[in-house]
């Protein structure tokens, strides 16, 4: 059986690998099938292209993100879900006697993040699946991911693969979204782009499976991590610098949601957005209030 996971790659299912399945060099989970058509396709490019504003969005995340990783001069440091490389980075600004690997299935992303790594001795860049890739066992002091590890098809699998890959002692730091309901910028944007109606399924895969924090606990539990802790965290989300520059990413991000609206209902969002909008911006441009769960475990 042959699956399309994006316009000109063909997967194909190699024998004796577990029912895993190779595109485009990449040795992929089937549950990551739909992460694959996604991040190497549309939505990598759009990230790619939007990844200073996405980069400045959840910056007030930074300090405390990085201070629960605790990383030190020497760490080795995985970089689950880099995208652009961020993080990568910026963690290995403070290992700068380690070495820190960031991977991720996005080519547009990856190309982005090693062209701003130029010059970082100690960074490199893999393009794999973190939910089965063979990582060597104990390489890792530190597994962080900022809103990456959100999206693994069998996160059961992914986090058990990536417990073996972090030494006794080291640990695992993740950053993952709240519900919608806790999260302004989501309820705030749906309700415009959809006229009000029930959200349209999207088209990237759903960033669901780290919401409920005694889920987290039990499934990092049951991947062999240790003293799990779930904290919330709540900080603004920055989309522009006034109006009209919020509204270009913001239309860029949440526009297909109007795509089946009546044309007079259609007609009506960009007003309807502006004016939300206007209601926030403030001295630091505007923002919108997001909350997310900061996850700690040990190993």
């Amino acid at each position: 059986m042959r699956v399309r996971v994006c316009a000109g790659s063909p997967v194909r299912r190699l024998s004796g690998a577990g029912g895993r399945r190779l595109a485009a060099g990449v040795d992929v989970d089937p549950a990551n099938a739909e992460q694959l058509a996604a991040w190497d396709g549309d939505q990598g490019v759009f990230w790619a292209r939007w990844a200073d504003r996405f980069d400045a969005g959840v910056g007030a995340y930074r300090e405390g993100f990085l201070g629960a990783a605790a990383v030190e001069r020497g760490s080795v440091v995985l970089d689950v879900g880099c995208g652009t490389g961020q993080v990568t980075r910026d963690v290995a600004g403070v290992a700068s006697a380690g070495r820190v690997v960031g991977v991720d299935l996005s080519s547009p992303m990856l190309a982005v993040a090693r062209e701003r790594a130029r010059g970082l001795s100690n960074v490199g860049f893999l393009r794999v699946d973190a939910q089965v890739h063979p990582f060597p066992e104990g390489a890792f002091d530190r597994v962080v991911s900022r809103h990456g590890a959100m999206f693994f098809g069998d996160a059961g699998a992914a986090f058990a693969n990536l417990a073996r890959a972090l030494r006794p002692g080291g640990r695992v730091v993740l950053l993952s979204w709240q519900g919608v309901e806790r999260n302004e910028w989501v309820s705030s944007f749906r309700r415009i782009f959809t006229g009000g109606r029930e959200a349209p399924v999207s088209p990237s895969p759903a960033a669901g499976r780290l919401v409920d924090p005694d889920a987290i606990r039990e499934l990092l539990g049951a991947a062999g991590f240790t003293g799990v802790r779930v904290r919330g965290v709540a900080e603004p989300m920055f989309f522009g610098v006034d109006v009209e520059d919020a509204a270009g990413f913001v239309e860029a991000q949440f526009g297909w949601m109007a795509r089946d609206l009546p044309e007079e209902a259609r007609a009506r969002v960009p007003d309807a957005l502006r004016e939300d909008l206007a209601a926030h911006v403030g001295a630091r441009g505007v923002r919108y209030g997001s909350a997310a769960w900061l996850v700690e475990a040990g190993r």
